[in-house]
């Protein structure tokens, strides 16, 4: 393909550097006409001239215009022949040429084409067939060595199986034997230990309990003694105390009833269930009052007679400690009564200056216990 392309090539350009005899005819041709072109014009110029020798005047103007338009070149009488120039081989070969070889170069190029895309082809197949036998041979070895190495970890591991048997089996054995032996003289050895601990604890525990009991009497008889006086202390203290609370309420009460009188003469409304709430509120104070005093009396009375259970020392000192505090208990209750009732007059006393706002049925306690005043507004339970 390549040197028949070549071939066509060189043939063209050698048949278009000849020319052919047609072309001296031409150049022959061409001459010819252009020396009958100067005959004819001379021939002009002179019948001219003659005519204005021999003619008239206006004759000889129409002649010297005539050889003047005649000079200037623009002659109008003859027509200059064209002839056209022949096409040689050459021609027709480069013409021909321009229309094939764009034709011939693009089927070569195709043909090119097509051969390289074959040749890749091929190539990139063999590649493929190459890889896929060199993955299946190494599979097929991977496989084999797998297997070759599955069968002898489980011929060791059945061969390490059985002598893992028999050796525990040997030494659960001799382990069994010894461990029974051990035990039987553990348990006799266990057995006389224990009777001689529980015969020794049996005479320890015999004399712990007659010590025990001597001083138990000797605790109780001292305990009575001085739960007797500790009682009749608590019992004085708590009749002090008592009657202050009665004092306090009574003070309590006659300041709520004055301010209930002055509430009423005010005139406002809810003036009954202001004086009913303060009522309310100096009974609440009593009770909590005495209620305290109560439980202070019984802690004070428990508290003495674990300290004469404790033993006899420090009975007497514990006791007048406990009429001090059962004294400072009873001041207080008294400051917390008064300042309670004090705080209630002034509270009602506010809520009457207040009353449209205010609602009613809010009473106000306060408890006493153990050395603490703490005043409570209703949405909380005393603490007894």
């Amino acid at each position: 393909m390549r040197k028949s392309l070549l071939a066509i090539v060189s043939t063209c350009l050698m048949v278009a550097g000849c020319a052919s005899a047609d072309y001296g005819m031409y150049v022959a041709t061409q001459q010819k006409i252009a020396q009958a072109n100067a005959m004819a014009d001379a021939a002009k110029y002179a019948a001219i001239a003659e005519i204005a020798k021999s003619g008239d005047s206006s004759a000889k103007v129409a002649a010297v215009m005539s050889l003047h338009m005649g000079s200037g070149g623009n002659n109008n009488s003859s027509q200059n022949v064209q002839v056209a120039a022949p096409k040689s081989l050459a021609d027709t070969a480069l013409q021909w040429t321009s229309v094939l070889l764009p034709s011939l170069t693009q089927v070569y190029g195709i043909s090119a084409n097509r051969q390289v895309a074959i040749t890749q082809s091929n190539n990139q197949a063999a590649i493929a067939q190459s890889t896929n036998s060199t993955f299946t041979s190494m599979s097929n070895n991977m496989a084999k060595s797998n297997t070759d190495i599955a069968g002898a970890g489980f011929n060791s591991l059945t061969t390490t199986a059985a002598n893992g048997l028999t050796a525990t089996t040997n030494v659960a054995n001799s382990v069994a034997s010894a461990g029974f032996n051990s035990l039987t003289t553990t348990a006799a050895n266990g057995l006389t230990a224990t009777t001689n601990v529980a015969n020794s604890g049996l005479t320890g525990l015999t004399t712990t309990a007659a010590n025990g009991l001597t001083a138990t009497t000797n605790v109780a008889n001292s305990g009575l003694t001085a739960l007797t006086t500790t009682a009749a202390n608590g019992l004085t203290a708590t009749t002090n105390v008592a009657n202050s609370g009665l004092t306090g309420l009574t003070t309590t009460a006659a300041n709520g009833l004055t301010t209930a009188t002055n509430i009423a003469n005010s005139g406002l409304t809810g003036l009954t269930t202001t004086a009913a709430n303060g009522l309310t509120t100096a009974t609440n104070i009593a009770n909590s009052g005495l209620t305290g005093l109560t439980t202070t009396a019984a802690n004070g009375l428990t508290a003495t007679t674990n300290v004469a259970n404790s033993g006899i020392t420090g009975v007497f000192t514990i006791g007048l400690n406990g009429l001090t505090t059962a004294t400072n208990i009873s001041n207080n209750g008294n400051t917390s009564i008064v300042a309670v009732s004090n705080a209630a007059n002034a509270s009602i006393q506010s809520l009457s200056n207040q009353l449209p706002r205010i609602q009613p049925n809010v009473t106000t306690t306060t408890t006493t216990t153990n050395n603490t005043s703490t005043v409570n507004n209703g949405l909380n339970p005393p603490t007894q």
